[in-house]
């Protein structure tokens, strides 16, 4: 696959050999040198590549990037259509994103020591073998604990191949266009969602949606094969573990179990009817709290939470969690909408093509604009789009249907994928600018936020939509008096559908009733949406005033320190 590039390696006589381009290996103590040794223990070296291994490791990049996310986003995408395929309660089948998103935020920065101690390769095939044999052995045993084992395991590994995703594509670009690549990596798998909502249900529903475990299978033997094949340059290693990280990770991954399954659970059990989710929410303040004790007194902390807790990664986190949090407007709102009202994924496919390709269009900006200088540009250009999407959205009406949202919803699409490359690249630069060793402390905090927004986003939206439909039912019904003119006008009209079937006039009232009482509730919860739509648009103004006060103060900063 190409000449030396003059990336060598030591042997124990101290004898300098030319590296096999070729066929990497882990174990061998590559001395690479200056502009090629890795930015950070555990990741790659960059040796200069011959244009036909950039290609494949960027085919390789997209293959293991989708990998790691569409088998979740299926199950997110069809998750109603599942449920009654297993015969289960949505409360059940709730429990599966749940787990996913749990595991995928508990598991990158314990991941990050791994690739640090052990090396890339090790890291990629154990996950990959791993999940391949749960999902073979999910095949042979149904239930509801093997389809969330099978989840949770979807969601380390996910962890693993975003990471890895990253990987190749920054072999797959020259060292110029690095941000371009890191950008590029981090932002392809959030097209899985959009992909997920075009896959006709229909070809995952055979022999009782073994076919999901099958496709994800394929994917998952696929990404293990090109990642045996097309291997990446060896890492600089380190010893990273320590004793006391086991302590630590243990009541941290028990702290946000506990949150994660409270907060993802909430409002499909609802919060004050089981009380076992007030046990959770109550239980993880103390783990997550020792946690936090036990990593501010090390000398080496696995969480470095004096460094987090500084102004400007707590206004990163908030920024992050809102990014996620508002696209909820669309996975919970504007989708659960169009399925209240009868559609399929099959029916509203012209609506996830547009969003693919706004996320697609997002994913290019974002890879094309990227500097130094622009993160935060772009990030407040995201908000502004989710605040212009979601103000069209509060037009919503009865008769709206996929062409009156095409336009917000490709809109909220770009606004989905333009803000997390840069969003993670600001933060990653501040990791290398010391050093590279709080790498796992950030991986830490970029997949809370993103999986804490997404739960929470859910839970917000399901919530405070089933309060509003409420209020504006309530409120509808007491205005529809049968004595009020309008009322009784309307009563007798829907009675008179009847006439033709119907020679009682007493029933066919009470029919008119009904259909009057139908169709209130069908305006309040059109209502209960358009309140929802309201809510993600302030939230989301809110965040981008927020980044548009600290672009003033850094402007103001700069104009201090130039006239002095």
């Amino acid at each position: 696959m190409g000449k030396s590039s003059g990336l060598t390696f030591t042997t124990p006589g101290d004898q300098v050999i030319p590296a096999r381009q070729h066929f990497y290996e882990n174990d061998e103590p590559f001395d690479y040198p200056d502009g090629q040794r890795p930015a950070v223990p555990g990741a790659p070296g960059t040796p200069v590549h011959p244009m036909s291994r950039r290609i494949v490791y960027g085919l390789t990049s997209a293959l293991v990037g989708v990998t790691g996310a569409l088998g979740n986003a299926i199950v997110a995408a069809n998750l109603p259509y599942l449920q009654g395929a297993l015969g289960l309660d949505l409360s059940d089948v709730a429990w599966l994103p749940v787990a996913y998103l749990v595991t995928n935020a508990i598991t990158g920065c314990i991941l990050v020591k791994f690739r640090q101690e052990f090396g890339v390769r090790p890291f990629c095939v154990i996950f990959l073998t791993l999940q391949a044999a749960l999902i073979t052995s999910h095949l042979f045993v149904d239930g509801l604990a093997g389809a969330i084992l099978v989840r949770a395991a979807s969601g380390v590994s996910a962890s693993a191949l975003s990471t890895l995703g990253v990987y190749y594509m920054i072999q797959a670009l020259p060292a110029t266009h690095r941000l371009r690549a890191v950008c590029f990596g981090i932002g392809i798998p959030q097209l899985a969602l959009p992909l997920a909502w075009l896959v006709p249900k229909d070809f995952l529903a055979f022999g009782n949606w073994n076919g999901l475990y099958l496709f994800e299978l394929g994917l998952s033997l696929a990404a293990l094969a090109v990642v045996s094949l097309v291997r990446l340059p060896p890492s600089v290693r380190s010893k990273t573990f320590e004793s006391l990280d086991a302590v630590s990770f243990l009541l941290y991954a028990l702290g946000f179990v506990l949150f994660g399954s409270a907060m993802g659970l909430g409002s499909y059990l609802w919060w004050t009817n089981m009380p076992w989710i007030g046990w959770c929410f109550a239980a993880c303040l103390p783990c997550l709290g020792l946690v936090i004790g036990i990593e501010y007194h090390r000398k080496r902390p696995m969480i470095d939470v004096r460094w987090l807790s500084a102004g400007t990664f707590a206004r990163w986190a908030l920024i992050a969690v809102i990014c996620r949090f508002v696209q909820s407007e669309q996975t919970i709102g504007v989708m659960t909408m169009l399925r209240e009202s009868g559609l399929t994924n099959d029916d509203i496919r012209p609506l996830t093509g547009a969003i693919l390709v706004g996320a697609v269009l997002g994913l290019t900006a974002s890879v094309l604009f990227v500097s130094p200088s622009r993160l935060i540009h772009l990030v407040l250009c995201s908000l502004l789009l989710v605040v212009a999407a979601t103000y069209m959205d509060t037009a919503t009406s009865v008769l709206t249907r996929v062409p009156q949202l095409l336009v917000s919803q490709a809109m909220m699409g770009v606004a989905g994928t333009l803000f997390i490359g840069p969003l993670f690249i600001f933060g990653f630069g501040r990791v290398l600018a010391d050093g590279g060793v709080r790498m796992t402390s950030f991986i830490a905090l970029f997949n809370v936020t993103q999986s804490i927004g997404t739960l929470t986003g859910n839970a917000f939206t399901q919530t405070y939509l089933y309060y509003a439909q409420q209020y504006h039912l309530a409120s509808f019904a007491a205005q529809a008096e049968r004595s009020a003119p309008e009322v009784a006008y309307l009563v007798r009209s829907m009675a008179s559908r009847y006439s033709a079937v119907i020679t009682d006039p007493a029933v066919r009232s009470a029919e008119g009733i009904s259909g009057l009482s139908q169709q209130i509730s069908l305006y309040a919860r059109v209502a209960g949406y358009i309140d929802v739509f309201t809510a993600m648009s302030i939230t989301a103004t809110a965040g981008a005033a927020m980044l548009l006060g600290v672009i003033a103060f850094n402007w103001f900063q700069q104009a201090r320190r130039s006239n002095p």
